[in-house]
C-alpha cells in the first residue's frame, strides 16, 4: 500500500503543492496556483493577499484529505518570511488549518534547488551526472552558484544581488533609457565583482543550469516544456531587443508581464555576466523549483552540507589535519555515546560542521580565537542549514573551549531551552573530540569507550606519549560531567607496533 506524502510551499506569489508516494518517490500530484500577480515586494501583507493564501491552503487540504494524506510538511519562502506582518499570518494559518510553517532561508532554498537538479528525470540528469556543471539559483534578490564535478557537490556561494534589488538601484539614479543597457552592465559587474573573486577554483564546464529566473523562464522556455537550452547569442538578441523596444513591444513578443519589465533586462544582463564569468556558451533552463527537492530523499544530502562546511573551514585557513581529525573523533564519540545524549541524526550533523569549523576565528587572532569563531560563524550562510542551526553553531563554535553556557549568556539566551540544552551536549561532545588532538599531531589511531554506571572511559590506542591530551581532556571534561552527570576520562592504550 502506498504511503502519501503532502509537501506545501508558500512563496511571494504562489501556493504550490506536491503529493508524493514516499515508497516509490513518484508524484502523484503536482498543483500550482497564484494568488498575487507578482512577487509581494510590500513590507506587509495585505488582508486580501491573506486571504488569498489562506483559502489556498484550505483548498490544498481538502485535496490531501481527498487523497487521505495525513503526513503533511508546510513550508514558506525566505522573501514571505521577511514581511513584517509574517508571524501574524503564520499564527493565522496554523489556527485555521493546525499547519505550522517551517521558513526556509535563501541557503536552504539553493540547497534544495540543486537537489531538485541532482535527482531530476531525462536530459538534465545525464548531463549533470556526466559533465561538471554550474547550477544558478536566482530570485528577486539574490543569486546562488553552485558547483557539481561528475554529481558530487563542490562548492556553493551566494550574492545579494538579485534583478528585483539592481533594477530598483538603478532606476534610483534616473537613467534615460538609452543609457540603462550600459549603465546596467557596469553596475552589475560592480557588484558581482567580489563574489568572482572569492569564488573557489573549478574545472573548466559547459553546463549552467538555470532555476527560479521568472523572466528568462517566461522568454525562452516554450509553454508545456521543462527544460530548454539557449545560446549566449540568443541571450544577447534578447538583450538588444529589451534594451530599445518599448514596454508594449516587449509584452507581445516576450509575453513577459508588465510588472516584470523593468526587471525583464537586468535579469538577462545578469545572466551574460555569469555566463562570461564562468566561461559557459550555453545555458540550460529548468523549471525545477525548491519543491522539487523538499519531495526527495538524498543519501548524499548530508554529505553537501559537510563539503560546504570544509570550504568555509578553507576560507579562514583552519588546520586541515586538525579538523579532520576532530570530525572523526566527534563522530567516534558521539556514535559510542548514543544511550548518554540522546541527540539525533540531524545533531550528529551539527556536530559534524561544528568540528570542521570552530577555529575559524583563529584567522583573527589565536587569543580568544572561540570568540571570534562566535562572530565569524554568525554572520556566515551555511549551506542547507535553518537560520536556527547556523546560530547554533556558532554558539557550539564559542562554547568548544573554555567558556560555558552557563557563565556566557550573551548568545544562549536568545535560544529556547532545548536548543540550550541541545548546544550544552554538542559543545560538550566538541570539547572532548578538540582535546583528544590538543598537541595537533593526530596521535590516537583509534578510540574505545566503555561505559559504567559510575563513570565513562575513552581508551585511546596509540604508540605515542599522550599525557598533554589526558591532562587537557580531564579539564575540558568538566563541562561534560555537569552536563550529562557522569565523569569521563581519558586512558592511553598502547598500540602495538
Amino acid at each position: 500500500m502506498a504511503k502519501l506524502e503532502g509537501i506545501v510551499l508558500l512563496n511571494s506569489s504562489t501556493a504550490a503543492l506536491q503529493i508524493i508516494d514516499t515508497k516509490t518517490g513518484n508524484k502523484i500530484e503536482n498543483v500550482n496556483r497564484e494568488f498575487s500577480e507578482s512577487d509581494i515586494n510590500t513590507s506587509t501583507f495585505s488582508v486580501e493577499i491573506m486571504r488569498r493564501i489562506l483559502d489556498q491552503v484550505q483548498r490544498f487540504r481538502q485535496l490531501l484529505r481527498d487523497y487521505g494524506v495525513r503526513d503533511i510538511r508546510l513550508f514558506g519562502s525566505e522573501a514571505l518570511s521577511q514581511v513584517k506582518n509574517a508571524v501574524y499570518f503564520a499564527d493565522q494559518i496554523e489556527s485555521i488549518t493546525g499547519l505550522s510553517i517551517n521558513w526556509l532561508n535563501g541557503n536552504q532554498e539553493s540547497y534544495y534547488r540543486q537537489l531538485a537538479v541532482r535527482h531530476a528525470q531525462g536530459i538534465q540528469h545525464t548531463a549533470l551526472i556526466e559533465k561538471n556543471a554550474f547550477v544558478l539559483g536566482m530570485s528577486s534578490g539574490r543569486i546562488d552558484l553552485g558547483y557539481f564535478e561528475k554529481n558530487r557537490f563542490e562548492f556553493s556561494q551566494h550574492s545579494s544581488v538579485g534583478p528585483v534589488k539592481l533594477a530598483q538601484s538603478i532606476n534610483a539614479m534616473s537613467v534615460e533609457v538609452a543609457q540603462e543597457k550600459s549603465l546596467a552592465g557596469e553596475f552589475i559587474s560592480s557588484k558581482l565583482a567580489d563574489f568572482w573573486h572569492m569564488l573557489p577554483p573549478f574545472k573548466h564546464t559547459e553546463t549552467l543550469i538555470l532555476l527560479g529566473a521568472d523572466s528568462a523562464q517566461n522568454i525562452f522556455l516554450p509553454e508545456n516544456h521543462h527544460w530548454i537550452v539557449v545560446s549566449k547569442d540568443q541571450l544577447q538578441n534578447v538583450i538588444d531587443d529589451l534594451a530599445t523596444m518599448n514596454d508594449q513591444a516587449i509584452i507581445e513578443k516576450y509575453a513577459v508581464n508588465l510588472n516584470d519589465v523593468p526587471f525583464a533586462l537586468i535579469e538577462m544582463l545578469l545572466l551574460m555576466n555569469v555566463m562570461v564569468a564562468v566561461g559557459v556558451n550555453t545555458l540550460q533552463i529548468s523549471d525545477l523549483t525548491v519543491l522539487d527537492g523538499l519531495s526527495v530523499t538524498d543519501n548524499h544530502a548530508e554529505d553537501d552540507i559537510i563539503t560546504a562546511a570544509r570550504g568555509i573551514a578553507d576560507r579562514y585557513m583552519v588546520e586541515e589535519k586538525h579538523r579532520e581529525i576532530v570530525l572523526v573523533y566527534a563522530r567516534q564519540l558521539f556514535d559510542r555515546l548514543k544511550k548518554i545524549h540522546h541527540l539525533n541524526k540531524r545533531d550528529r550533523l551539527l556536530l559534524g560542521v561544528a568540528a570542521l569549523v570552530h577555529d575559524v576565528g583563529g584567522f583573527i587572532n589565536s587569543q580568544k580565537h572561540y570568540q571570534y569563531s562566535e562572530e565569524i560563524l554568525e554572520g556566515i550562510d551555511f549551506h542547507g542549514l535553518s537560520t536556527s542551526e547556523q546560530r547554533m553553531i556558532a554558539a557550539i563554535a564559542r562554547y568548544h573551549s573554555a567558556e560555558t553556557p552557563d557563565n556566557a549568556l550573551r548568545t544562549v539566551q536568545d535560544f529556547s531551552p532545548q536548543q540550550r540544552l541541545r548546544i550544552a551536549k554538542l559543545a560538550s561532545l566538541l570539547r572532548l573530540a578538540d582535546a583528544l588532538d590538543d598537541s595537533r599531531l593526530q596521535k590516537i589511531s583509534k578510540l574505545a569507550v566503555s561505559i559504567s554506571d559510575d563513570n565513562i572511559t575513552i581508551i585511546g590506542q596509540t604508540i605515542a606519549d599522550l599525557q598533554l591530551e589526558i591532562y587537557v581532556f580531564a579539564q575540558k571534561a568538566k563541562f561534560f560531567e555537569t552536563v550529562f552527570g557522569l565523569p569521563i576520562v581519558l586512558k592511553r592504550q598502547r598500540r602495538r607496533g
